[in-house]
């Protein structure tokens, strides 16, 4: 019997050290979940077929790994677009702010432009029956405030005589471009048309050709000659800056990352242009206070409130108080001895 029991351990021995071991299960596919849970109970699991190495890769440094580099590559390059920029398109100097910009389209090419979206977008107007009457008396208030607004910005700017330019002569600590003379040429030639379009929306757009389109809801919450003077003074800004033809301006991208130095740019000189024209300049702080109630702020617009804050600084209320000073001083020599 001892025998017996030797053998069929000896032989069980043998069984167990011959046998062949399970083949590796892998765990993919839709049916993986289930295999994986069947095996979680059983004795039998085995290591995935892949095996993640551990041998090291060999690491190649490249260039660009080095962000001293990466930076000198950048500036290289943007050093010669800016180049090719300059090379191709004129650099013009802004009045009033003296801030240099390179423009894309000459004068004759921004109006044009100009002209052919204003006359789209009008016949849209008339097509659906939204243009006011050109006898209404309301386009006839419009006018004559531009007029007073177009007539401070050509004698301002020294287009009727270059040694008489006030809103040059009391921005002068701005300039930055030794004696470069600021562009106004583009001023010259326009002919200023007034139309209003039936729109509860307040709104006021000026063009570089010289269209002038307001709604009726401009004119619903803008209801003085003042309040009308300051929004027509901002738009004329745009134009002085000849913004529209701006490199900034012909990318989407480049328009929306820039539109706030632009809308200041635009105040800065409107206020100048309100105080030049005969309106006290407190009245551009009366309409953004007015309209920071009822305007939010879009993301690449700025809050009418810091506007408003910009706009109250010492030093550019002080520059439109002299030019508005100067004249009502010679409205009254001109009231007193020539009328």
């Amino acid at each position: 019997m001892n025998c017996l029991k030797n053998t069929r351990s000896l032989l069980s021995q043998i069984i167990l050290r011959n046998k062949a071991p399970p083949a590796a299960r892998c765990y993919h596919g839709p049916a993986a979940p289930q295999r994986l849970m069947q095996d979680l109970g059983s004795a039998d699991i085995k290591a995935p077929c892949r095996r993640l190495s551990t041998s090291p890769r060999s690491f190649v440094l490249r260039w660009y790994h080095d962000p001293r580099k990466v930076a000198a590559a950048t500036a290289i390059t943007l050093s010669a677009t800016v180049m090719a920029a300059c090379s191709r398109y004129d650099r013009e100097i802004i009045p009033c702010t003296y801030r240099s910009h390179l423009v894309v389209y000459s004068h004759q090419e921004e109006r044009d432009l100009s002209d052919s979206y204003f006359a789209e977008h009008k016949a849209e107007l008339v097509e659906k029956n939204m243009i006011v009457d050109p006898h209404d008396p309301r386009i006839a208030r419009v006018r004559l405030v531009a007029e007073r607004i177009v007539h401070a910005a050509h004698r301002g700017l020294g287009l009727y005589d270059s040694n008489d330019a006030p809103m040059l002569r009391v921005t002068q600590k701005r300039r930055r471009w030794g004696k470069a003379r600021p562009n106004t040429s583009h001023l010259n030639g326009i002919k200023w048309e007034v139309t209003i379009a039936k729109d509860l929306n307040p709104n006021a757009r000026l063009t570089p050709s010289g269209q002038i389109l307001v709604t009726t809801g401009f004119l619903d919450r803008y209801k003085t000659d003042a309040e009308l003077a300051v929004v027509l003074a901002h738009e004329v800004g745009h134009i002085i800056a000849r913004q529209c033809a701006d490199i900034y301006d012909i990318h989407w991208l480049l328009h929306n990352i820039f539109s706030r130095r632009r809308e200041i740019e635009a105040d800065y000189i409107g206020i100048l242009l309100l105080g030049a024209a005969g309106f006290h300049p407190q009245w551009a702080l009366v309409v953004l206070e007015k309209a920071a109630k009822v305007e939010t702020t879009s993301f690449n617009y700025l809050n009418p409130k810091k506007r408003l804050q910009l706009l109250s600084e010492a030093k550019t209320m002080n520059e439109a108080l002299e030019l508005y000073r100067e004249v009502i001083a010679m409205d009254k020599v001109t009231d007193r001895y020539f009328r």
